[in-house]
């Protein structure tokens, strides 16, 4: 790299629903644990923290997820430059626009790589040969670099770009065309093109040369981000970015407001062995397959089955004489496709939502800065739940409006604060938390505290909890409840 480290811009506001019940829209696919106990997320954010060549990132993400990118960042010893949080996702132009407006101070030469957070790449030296390429075009040529990966099929759920026949580099040629999701005839003659590539969605650029490109293809977007992020609510290192400008702006693509119109776009190719991981049959291409060809996660016994992707976090799952399918339970649903039918997953999520059926939306459990919680049973005016709290974690000092709770403490010490009362208490000791009580759950010892909370009320959301205090910068903005 010649001069300046790389500023990663880290887009991180997908909802993907084609790896439920994994994904969730109150779990997107960036942000589960899918790689051997770590998110995509956490691999991208990962992959460009070298700080000979990196700047810390800025991350884009949804409102509702600053909070989990801040902990799953921290997990990774990775501290951001900023996390900008939308009021809605508004795709990908908005997203970089505020990246760079929010980070205003940062030089007006500095190369910023755009990454997709929910992308698999298994060959980090061929990425990094690839925007090492891409930082001699930027700086010798003041292009705008996307990276082509070279097609493996006939894709029709991609976009593709073709090269023109002017190089900029040994490995840099301007861009000739976008081509958008191809029909399966037009995607069978691009693939045998050698100057095409699949469209990852991965960018480089100085911020110089991307906000005049801006300025003069989407200067209304400009204009708007500007105030979002003039009227927006920094809380540490995260910006709340107004809604009301916001959401003004129209949905679009950095490609369609800009590389598409843009005289200076340029394609480097890569091959990197890359995949945006869209379906539970990519995931079974990129898994560790046994002799017969399975990918098992989880407590599975199989027997007589070939060629199938079977996982599990809750219940023992056990298949036999069945080749080609997908199994995936988690604790409270499980799906089952064959393998080549897995793009279908996106129609029995839609399905769900016309029912008014929850299980689209969230899981049963969340993991949480101080550790994790899981939902055990739930009726008309109760619920409870099995909570883990780590060592050093502390819930926020809260209160309810419409429960009252009771809370089992399972194992460990845990010490417990109600209104201005502060005790320790272990296993088999218990305490009643009446509603409207102040209270607060925390873990002073080395060791995991667990206790089983019994809520009951005539209301039991998870925005029910009005939040006093809290030591994970989690600030309550006025006029709302958070979770905890």
């Amino acid at each position: 790299m010649k001069t300046h480290l790389i500023t990663p811009i880290i887009l991180a506001g997908g909802a993907g629903t084609r790896l439920w019940p994994v994904s969730r829209e109150e779990t997107p696919k960036q942000f589960c644990r899918l790689m051997n106990g770590e998110s995509l997320f956490q691999v991208t954010a990962k992959r460009v923290s070298d700080p000979k060549r990196f700047t810390a990132p800025i991350v884009v993400t949804g409102k509702a997820f600053g909070q989990v990118v801040e902990h799953q960042l921290a997990e990774c010893g990775i501290a951001p430059r900023a996390i900008i949080c939308e009021p809605m996702g508004r795709d990908t132009a908005p997203a970089i626009a505020a990246a760079l407006i929010a980070t205003s101070n940062t030089s007006e030469h500095q190369p910023c790589l755009v990454l997709p957070s929910d992308h698999w790449i298994e060959d980090q030296e061929a990425f990094m040969r690839a925007i090492k390429s891409g930082v001699d075009v930027i700086q010798d040529h003041s292009y705008l670099v996307t990276f082509g990966i070279k097609p493996s099929h006939a894709e029709t759920g991609y976009g593709y770009i073709q090269a023109s026949g002017e190089k900029l580099s040994l490995h840099a040629s301007r861009i000739g065309r976008f081509i958008e999701k191809p029909s399966a005839t037009l995607a069978n003659k691009l693939i045998r093109d050698p100057s095409t590539s699949w469209n990852a969605g991965i960018f480089l650029f100085n911020r110089k040369d991307i906000l005049e490109e801006m300025e003069a293809h989407c200067p209304e977007i400009l204009a708007k981000i500007r105030k979002s992020v003039s009227y927006g609510h920094w809380m540490g290192l995260k910006l709340l970015l107004a809604g009301a400008h916001f959401s003004s702006i129209a949905k679009i693509s950095i490609d369609y407001a800009v590389m598409e119109h843009t005289r200076r776009a340029a394609i480097v190719p890569m091959n990197p062995g890359w995949s945006d991981l869209g379906s539970w049959e990519a995931y079974w291409n990129h898994g560790n397959r046994d002799e017969r060809g399975n990918v098992i996660e989880g407590d599975v016994v199989s027997v007589n089955t070939r060629n199938s992707l079977v996982m599990t976090d809750g219940p023992m799952v056990a298949v036999a004489g069945v080749q080609d399918v997908v199994v995936v339970a988690n604790h409270d649903a499980v799906l089952v496709t064959h393998k080549d039918h897995t793009q279908s997953v996106k129609s029995l999520v839609e399905r769900m939502q016309i029912d008014q059926r929850g299980e689209h939306k969230k899981h049963l459990g969340e993991d949480r800065p101080w550790g994790r919680f899981d939902s055990i049973d739930r009726g008309e005016s109760h619920q409870v739940k099995r909570i883990r709290v780590d060592s050093g974690g502390r819930l926020s000092l809260q209160y309810h409006h419409h429960r009252a709770e009771h809370w089992v403490v399972v194992s460990g010490t845990a010490r417990v604060t109600v209104d201005d009362k502060v005790m320790d208490l272990g296993p088999c000791e218990q305490v009643f938390i009446p509603q409207g009580a102040v209270h607060r759950l925390e873990n002073v010892t080395e060791e995991p505290v667990e206790i089983i909370e019994v809520q009951y009320g005539t209301y039991l959301g998870e925005d029910d909890i009005v939040r006093i205090e809290d030591i994970y910068g989690r600030e309550q903005e006025p006029g709302t409840d958070v979770a905890a």
